[in-house]
């Protein structure tokens, strides 16, 4: 090691950057992490999951089950609605059954103003429902009257409605401490709005009691640190599942789990991304190679150990020792090194909800991440090592007299050889190949190399800016899109035509889509559900199955144009605009999609077909009541799967009941707009686009999602890929550089005899430039080759594996592979210049040398 002091220094260079990289990127993200974890529990409470609108039976035992830490409950008493403004508030008792644990919101980092109720005249809000129902400005002494509307079901399947009037006086206020960060993280259509009264219990009663069903917020039992904290997230929906709570139920402390579930993948040792495959490949061919060659240069010398008595076992063990000490230092130096690049870059990226929390930006120093990074370090310089010491253990006492600098038959040139040699001229020849002197140590650099340009290609491909594109187009089909939000009531939200038509007028605007997007139940013998759709949902009952479906109200041009395009048996629009004896005609989507268990589609009704009849469950209108009432409906046409993810689907993805918006007076009672899609006439021009996105804003209290803003957070995350990859790249440019260089190197020397001869016999450096310039470019355009196979193999399988995964979306062909000429130009002109600069500095030694200093440096 110290007679090679410019390989050693290389080695340990490479081994102390590569584990300082893969170090510090996993400690500053799981650090980051673990900060914001914190400053959300702040934030937000510490429980981690809310089963909500469970019955009583459901929330017992949930709060029995051993995995459960710490639970505490509320009655769920339905919605109060503001019908003025079209939101709704959730209204819960301010104690739970049987609990005496404490404040259901205490668990959720509030505090309260004020007192809590004494009987079911008084309600205690908080600042989310204080705003929705009107009353934000000091609401504690006001009294306020609105509806209270509960939906539930009867033993026997079927589902029922409550709503009354109720007068109240609010004599509390719930409130966040760090009420910036809802604002800046969670967004406007985040905000629930809860708010609490006394409930059915001592003899009082606000709502039927067979209405009432219960909220359980639950802790799991996952030990007293973050990192036993980060092992709960597979538990949330194994509760649900486990005793049939219904998908729809859970409501997770999404923030503060986010991160845990990051925290968790970051720790996991067996997930590994490509690009660290990439680098742990390469130092590991690196090694390999510098091993290689300093072993191999060393065989009359271990022959002549080997002449005098000594065994395979000591041979093996002094490259043992060597790649224990560059194991050893190099890891350890490593990962000095990559704290202070953590320090670093936690100091010069410190998250706002950290800052607005207070919790302090400090190191986590994860065992299980260093553990991750030394396992990858040290397996890399182990795997390298092996060939050489099995190499180095087989040479024997002969090699002493009978190896050379060049082997006997290397003097004997092939026909092929030859005739190469005549079309090109020798020394064009002979810096070709100079590449097969060593076979071994050549094809690990261009290996080397063509990684690089892996890393490039695939990382840069426009094919990743396509999928982006699509899932946007999956997501966002407008470029803003006002709907109603968990905030908003159902029934009376409602968007005026006056605001439309404003809208429509404005400057930027090329075009908008108003429609209706209501709520109702599908009503049918259980018998006729697919099983696992009831399962799913948790659905019960002992002869019905009702359960909450999609009703949607089109005009006939937006039916033509979102919905026709994805009818089954060339269905049109026409077949769901009327009547069909006497049955208003409608557009069914009759599939739903497991994403957790399954990753299937399956049908809801098991056998439903064009013109059957089937039973709609709404709310109907009647001057100022709401009436439930059920209505039979015709199937004019059913949708394909493709609806869910390419047309016009809503989240969560259910049963969807569509026609046209002139049945909707006669469906529901009244004739109104809910849901408005805009599209600008140009996305470049931003003036008049914000003033569209500031008006929709002002004048509509609806839960707005703009197309722009996805479109930021994804290049923001591209720009992170994109560093990350360049970053890597470099990386694995400057060890193929290494790689080349000292391959070329080794091999002169080993030629150094035959070189100086023909210096000798005459030739100039001209030549010998040409000689290098030659091998320089054969170098590059094998490496070039290399990489654009193995990059277009990976980019081939991305593409597959994409349209493998969409076909769950309902989409049959997701994606074509295009080849990336522009980023296969790039890393041929980078790996033409790396082999150019390798070599040249490889042979700038015998182009400076003497030639008489040259051949007594022979001997």
């Amino acid at each position: 090691m110290k007679k090679n002091k410019s390989r050693t220094i290389m080695m340990f260079l490479v081994v102390i950057s590569v584990t300082a990289f893969l170090l510090s990127m996993d400690m500053i993200g799981i650090s980051q992490t673990y900060n914001n974890a914190e400053a959300y529990k702040k934030a937000y409470g510490d429980y981690h999951s809310e089963y909500v609108d469970i019955s009583r039976e459901k929330m017992a035992k949930v709060a029995a089950d051993k995995r459960i830490e710490y639970s505490d409950n509320v009655q769920n008493l339905g919605f109060l609605v503001n019908e003025e403004n079209g939101t709704k508030v959730e209204l819960k008792s301010f104690d739970g059954y049987n609990d005496d644990s404490g404040n259901y919101f205490d668990r959720k980092a509030q505090i309260m103003e004020g007192r809590a109720p004494k009987n079911n005249n008084e309600i205690v809000v908080d600042t989310d429902s204080a705003n929705n129902l009107g009353i934000s400005e000091n609401p504690i002494g006001k009294t306020i009257t609105f509806e209270l509307r509960k939906s539930y079901k009867l033993p026997n399947g079927e589902e029922k409605l409550y709503s009354e009037k109720k007068t109240f006086k609010v004599v509390g206020l719930v409130k966040r401490e760090y009420g910036e960060i809802n604002a800046n993280i969670v967004g406007l259509e985040q905000k629930r709005g809860l708010s609490y009264t006394y409930g059915n219990f001592d003899g009082q009663s606000i709502i039927p009691e067979e209405a009432v069903t219960y909220d359980i917020i639950t802790r799991f039992d996952s030990g007293n640190s973050m990192d036993d904290e980060v092992k709960v997230s597979g538990i949330l929906e194994k509760i649900a599942t486990d005793y049939e709570l219904g998908r729809t139920s859970l409501t997770p402390n999404s923030n503060y789990l986010s991160e845990l579930y990051k925290i968790n993948d970051i720790k996991d040792i067996t997930f590994i991304g490509y690009d660290t495959i990439v680098l742990v490949i390469t130092v590991i061919l690196l090694v390999f190679n510098m091993f290689n060659i300093i072993w191999g240069e060393y065989i009359r010398e271990i022959s002549m150990l080997r002449l005098i008595g000594a065994t395979k076992k000591n041979i093996r063990r002094m490259v043992m020792y060597q790649s224990l000490i560059l194991m050893v230092f190099g890891t350890a130096i490593g990962i000095a090194v990559g704290f202070i690049v953590t320090k670093l870059g936690l100091m010069l990226s410190r998250d706002d909800v950290t800052k607005i929390t207070g919790v302090a930006s400090k190191i986590y120093v994860d065992t299980d991440v260093i553990l991750k990074t030394v396992v990858f370090s040290v397996g890399a310089i182990i795997i390298a090592t092996i060939p050489p010491i099995i190499k180095v253990g087989r040479v024997g006492c002969m090699d002493a007299i009978t190896v050379s600098g060049s082997k006997s038959g290397r003097g004997k040139q092939s026909k092929i050889g030859s005739i190469v040699q005549n079309k090109i001229g020798i020394h064009r020849y002979m810096g070709i190949r100079n590449l097969w002197i060593k076979k071994t140590r050549t094809l690990v650099s261009i290996l080397t190399i063509a990684l690089c340009g892996y890393m490039i290609m695939y990382t840069f491909s426009s094919m990743q800016t396509e999928v982006d594109d699509k899932i946007r187009r999956i997501y966002y089909k407008y470029d803003i899109k006002v709907s109603q939000g968990i905030y908003n009531d159902v029934e009376s939200f409602k968007i005026s035509k006056n605001t439309i038509e404003n809208i429509k007028d404005m400057d930027g605007v090329a075009g908008i889509y108003p429609n209706f997007d209501g709520e109702a139940t599908f009503v049918t013998d259980k018998d006729n559900i697919n099983e696992y759709f009831k399962e799913y949902y948790g659905l019960d009952g002992s002869e019905k199955t009702e359960y909450k479906t999609h009703l949607r109200f089109y005009p006939n041009e937006m039916i033509k144009d979102r919905v026709e395009p994805y009818m089954m048996d060339n269905k049109t629009t026409e077949d769901i605009e009327g009547k069909t004896d006497g049955y208003i005609n409608v557009a069914v989507f009759n599939s739903f999609y497991d994403p957790i268990k399954t990753h299937t589609y399956y049908k809801i009704y098991k056998d439903l077909k064009v013109g059957d009849i089937i039973t709609i469950g709404v709310n109907y209108h009647n001057g100022d009541k709401i009436e439930k009432k059920n209505l039979d409906v015709r199937v004019g046409a059913i949708l394909e799967q493709n609806w869910q993810s390419q047309g016009d689907a809503l989240m969560p993805y259910r049963f969807e009941v569509i026609t046209s918006e002139k049945n909707m007076k006669e469906i529901v009672g009244f004739e109104a707009y809910n849901n408005l899609g805009v599209n600008y006439t140009d996305l470049e021009n931003t003036s008049d686009n914000k003033k569209v996105e500031m008006y929709v804003k002002e004048n509509i209290p609806g839960a707005i999602s703009i197309k722009e803003s996805f479109l930021q957070q994804q290049n923001s995350e591209q720009a992170k890929s994109e560093s990350r990859g360049a970053t890597n790249a470099i990386l694995v440019l400057i060890i193929s550089g290494i790689s080349i260089f000292c391959t070329v190197k080794s091999n002169l020397m080993e030629r150094r005899k035959e070189i100086f001869t023909m210096r000798a016999l005459g030739m100039s450096l001209k030549d010998m430039n040409k000689m290098n310039m030659y091998e320089s470019v054969t170098y590059a355009v094998l490496s070039i080759t290399v990489g654009i196979a193995i990059s277009t193999y990976k980019l081939i399988e991305f593409v597959n594996w994409n349209n493998y995964a969409y076909t769950n979306f309902g989409i049959e062909h997701f994606m074509d592979f295009t080849f990336p000429y522009k980023e296969a130009i790039a890393f041929a002109l980078v790996a033409l210049i790396t082999c150019i600069v390798s070599v040249k500095l490889a042979n700038r030694n015998f182009r400076n040398k003497e030639i008489s200093d040259g051949m007594r440096d022979i001997e």
